[in-house]
C-alpha cells in the first residue's frame, strides 16, 4: 500500500524565496546587479514556484520511495528500498529558521556524492526517516 508523505507547501515557498532574496542581496553587495534580480526573483516567487510545489510527490511503499516533481519538466523517481544506503538529515541557517529539514537520500549506485533525492518540505522529516528505514528493514527480511 503507498503512503504519501506529507508535504509543508508554504514552507518550500518561503524557504525558495528567502534563498533567492539573499543570494541577490549578495549580488547587490558585489556587483550592483541585486535590484533587477530581486525583481525578477519575486516575479519567480510569486508565480512559477507556487506552481512547481504544487506538483511536489513523495510516497513511500513496501518496496520503494517515489518521487515526483515538476511541471514543466516532470520527473519521476522510484528508488528501491534496499538500494537506499543512508537518509541524511540537513539543516542549514534559512530551513533552521523556517523550522524546516531536508532529507538527502544516498544510494550506493549513484556513483557520485551527489544524492540519489533530496526531500524537502516534508511536515515530520525525523518520523518519515524513521518511516522509510523501517520499511527498509521489513523489505529486506522479507526479500
Amino acid at each position: 500500500m503507498e503512503n504519501e508523505l506529507e508535504i509543508n507547501r508554504e514552507k518550500i515557498i518561503k524557504y525558495y524565496a528567502w534563498h533567492g532574496y539573499l543570494s541577490c542581496a549578495t549580488f547587490v553587495l558585489v556587483c550592483g546587479i541585486g535590484l533587477l534580480m530581486g525583481v525578477v526573483w519575486y516575479v519567480i516567487t510569486v508565480t512559477w514556484l507556487p506552481l512547481w510545489v504544487s506538483v511536489l510527490r513523495y510516497s513511500l511503499d513496501e518496496k520503494a520511495l517515489r518521487v515526483e516533481k515538476g511541471r514543466l519538466f516532470k520527473s519521476r523517481k522510484t528508488i528501491p528500498l534496499e538500494k537506499i544506503t543512508d537518509l541524511e538529515l540537513v539543516q542549514g541557517p534559512i530551513l533552521r529558521a523556517l523550522d524546516m529539514w531536508i532529507i538527502k537520500v544516498q544510494t550506493a549506485s549513484t556513483g557520485s556524492q551527489a544524492p540519489e533525492a533530496t526531500l524537502i518540505g516534508l511536515v515530520n522529516p525525523e518520523q518519515v526517516r524513521e518511516e522509510i528505514l523501517a520499511a527498509k528493514t521489513v523489505n529486506l527480511k522479507s526479500g
